[in-house]
């Protein structure tokens, strides 16, 4: 399998199980996928264990009584999946994976929220998948007899299994609620900020594989739970469209409308879709007012999503224009002439603005935003981003509340 094709089934398996996933060549990481990064990542004090294993396919399990599940693609080539949810322990565990990892002491409290956010997979639930993933990788029957198993204490294991199995009892009632795109306050504003921009496609990606969070209890019942919780989305979402353009009175009207239709249902999946389809259709309104001469012009548009789905590559006006099928020179012209500054202007707006979400949403150094959002050098970024904020990335880190 070539490298770009592991890569893409990386991305898939972390959308599918909402869960990190990397690739590793000897000690080298190729590729690290999840629905929500964690940097630093948390199997950094792991990897040893797991790249130095000489068994084919195997899981640990950590001091904080997480799982970390892997399979070798190739040889020399490592698959490494995790974490899980934290399981067990009074908080000492977590405290000192944070603090060997040195995550600042005033980001413990995120840190360990989005830790705890991970998938609930149990070990025998990992070794089936590592299994199954083995055996159509080498095309034959791997047998899961055969999954290397690094775990600890055996009382502590069936401790676990208890812990799990009461938890699961206890959440029976409200297991479709939790599914609800559920965030804490940080994960709430993320999702607000897109909405307030006038990013469907941006959220459209994070609805297809939401971390799990949990969220506070506003009813004993699980159908009033989730109603609940569509109604404060549309609160939410109705007043981020407000602050990114949309009439209050169409932002209310749509938010009554909602709430009308949500409470004639009862199917909670059902209650979830149509939460996530509410939020994505405030920030196609206000994408629509954002556009030239607030109209659905089909070729900004279509440039404006290019940029969009690639906000994270190096975006060259040559790839960009063969890919939309234009010349360079015409597509040049003809965005300046519909939205008033220039392509390389525009791309450079697009990129400041995912990179102060970056920037008030997670710990990333200025380097890594830098690469991440293709930009030739740390200092370029810098320069571009404060010609138009006028301030500095550090300066709006700081200014900026969580």
């Amino acid at each position: 399998m070539d490298p770009d094709t592991l890569t893409a089934w990386c991305q898939s398996l972390a959308k599918a199980y909402s869960i990190g996933v990397r690739l590793y060549r000897e000690a080298k990481l190729l590729a690290y996928c999840s629905v929500y990064p964690l940097h630093p990542d948390p199997a950094g004090p792991y990897l040893p264990r797991i790249l130095d294993c000489g068994a084919e396919v195997g899981i640990i399990t950590t001091p904080a009584y997480q799982f970390y599940g892997f399979l070798t693609a190739e040889p020399g080539l490592r698959v490494i999946f995790g974490p899980t949810r934290a399981l067990r322990g009074d908080g000492r565990e977590l405290d000192g994976l944070m603090a060997l990892l040195a995550v600042p002491p005033e980001e413990w409290t995120g840190y360990a929220q989005a830790l705890r956010g991970a998938p609930m997979i149990s070990v025998h639930r990992m070794a089936w998948l590592l299994c199954s993933l083995t055996t159509a990788l080498q095309g034959r029957p791997f047998p899961v007899e055969q999954v290397w198993l690094d775990t600890r204490a055996e009382d502590v294991q069936q401790s676990v299994h208890a812990d799990h199995a009461r938890q699961r009892v206890e959440e029976a009632d409200d297991s479709d609620a939790r599914q609800m795109v559920q965030q804490s306050y940080a994960w709430e504003q993320l999702i607000t900020s897109y909405i307030e921009g006038g990013r469907p496609d941006v959220l459209r990606e994070l609805f297809s594989a939401p971390p799990r969070v949990e969220a506070g209890r506003m009813a004993q019942d699980g159908l009033r739970q989730v109603r609940n919780m569509g109604i404060c989305t549309a609160a939410i979402a109705s007043r981020a469209a407000i602050r990114g353009g949309l009439a209050p009175q169409d932002a209310f009207l749509a938010s009554d409308l909602y709430i009308q239709k949500l409470e004639l249902m009862t199917d909670p999946a059902a209650i979830e879709r149509l939460a996530q389809e509410m939020m994505i259709d405030y920030a196609q309104q206000v994408e629509r007012l954002r556009g030239p001469g607030a109209g659905p012009d089909r070729f900004f548009r279509l440039c404006a999503q290019y940029i969009s789905q690639n906000i994270f590559t190096t975006i060259r006006a040559e790839r960009m224009a063969r890919d939309l099928g234009y010349t360079r020179a015409y597509l040049c012209t003809r965005f300046k002439q519909e939205a008033g500054i220039s392509l390389t202007r525009y791309v450079q707006q697009e990129k400041v603005a995912e990179a102060k979400r970056l920037l008030r949403f997670t710990d990333q150094e200025l380097g890594e935003i830098a690469a991440l959002l293709g930009f030739s050098s740390q200092s370029h970024f810098q320069t571009v981003f404060k010609q138009i904020t006028g301030e500095t990335p550090m300066a709006y880190r700081r200014s900026s509340p969580v």
